[in-house]
């Protein structure tokens, strides 16, 4: 068994990681962290969690971690870096906070286009939500060099992404029967989205616009991709042997990926452009379960070991 530990246990991220990790049929959660709650029942801390683990919430113990095989820093952007100094001797750390996602000597964890470098890396930086939903449905085309122009990006986001801290405006009392944007042409992720199409051959112009929506979870993104060639087929062919890319012939629905590991995919073309609408849950495949599919990887396991999991609809 792989015996792993969460730091960051009570957020959204942690709590997420848990659940997959609990369900997990070669991995034994012997280690779960938080500072805040050090001493309680995990279960009390998340509920959802009652009559599912006696994991009590515990301190950062670095001894104690470094004896796991796996650590996952799910934390705040900012705290993931001191603990990885911290935790120098871990045979791996997995951050799912963006701290590390632009660092040479950490892989680029997602999954579908470095899983190569992925299993061979012993430091691993988990995409952004963001940037895995507008790269899963850009970076086929980049990869193909098919993209004949400036790539333009409208997509939405759920409340959760903001992590458990209520923040202005993004607090889901704020969002509720409303549509905003928000971070035009600036998010964070877009640097991480460059360096990854740079690696894979090509960096376009991305005129990135976020929305906040108003639901708890998921992330739908329309990427505008000016190409002429066949967009079905070239995004068909990048993910024929990929497990949790599924192929749509109908517009992705938040809905059909809630929940779940599963990336959906569309494409309609005309016009000289692609149009490919890409779904996740921005918890799961967008942080925890891609985090999970890494480990996967490191440990010689099918990408989607554990992670296949049919969400709740309607």
């Amino acid at each position: 068994m792989i015996r792993a530990g969460v730091i960051g246990a009570n957020g959204y991220t942690g709590s997420e990681t848990v659940r997959w990790l609990l369900e997990h049929p070669d991995v034994s959660l012997d280690c779960v962290v938080s500072r805040t709650h050090a001493g309680r029942p995990l279960a009390d801390v998340v509920p959802a969690l009652a009559g599912l683990t006696d994991l009590q919430c515990e301190d950062v113990d670095v001894g104690r971690l470094e004896k796991l095989d796996a650590v996952f820093l799910a934390t705040t952007h900012g705290a993931a870096r001191e603990l990885a100094a911290v935790l120098e001797r871990a045979p791996l750390l997995l951050d799912l906070s963006m701290d590390h996602r632009l660092e040479a000597d950490w892989a680029y964890g997602l999954v579908e286009w470095n899983a190569e470098r992925i299993a061979m890396s012993r430091r691993i930086a988990v995409p952004g939500c963001f940037a895995t939903a507008i790269l899963l449905a850009l970076a086929p085309f980049v990869a193909a060099h098919a993209v004949g122009g400036p790539v333009s990006v409208a997509a939405a986001t759920g409340s959760t992404g903001t992590g458990a801290a209520p923040q202005p405006a993004a607090h889901h009392p704020e969002r509720f029967a409303n549509l905003r944007t928000y971070k035009v042409l600036d998010h964070q992720h877009l640097a991480e989205m460059r360096s990854c199409l740079g690696r894979l051959g090509g960096s376009p112009t991305i005129h990135f616009v976020p929305i906040s929506a108003p639901v708890d979870r998921g992330i739908l993104a329309t990427t505008f991709v000016p190409s002429d060639g066949d967009g079905a087929a070239i995004v068909e062919r990048a993910y024929a042997h990929a497990p949790l890319v599924r192929i749509r012939h109908e517009s992705p629905e938040i809905r059909h990926v809630r929940g779940t590991a599963f990336a959906d995919i569309g494409v309609t073309q005309g016009d000289g452009v692609a149009v490919v609408v890409s779904a996740i849950d921005n918890l799961g495949k967008g942080a925890a379960s891609q985090a999970v599919s890494c480990l996967n990887l490191v440990h010689g396991l099918p990408v989607d070991r554990g992670l296949r999991r049919i969400p709740c609809t309607p």
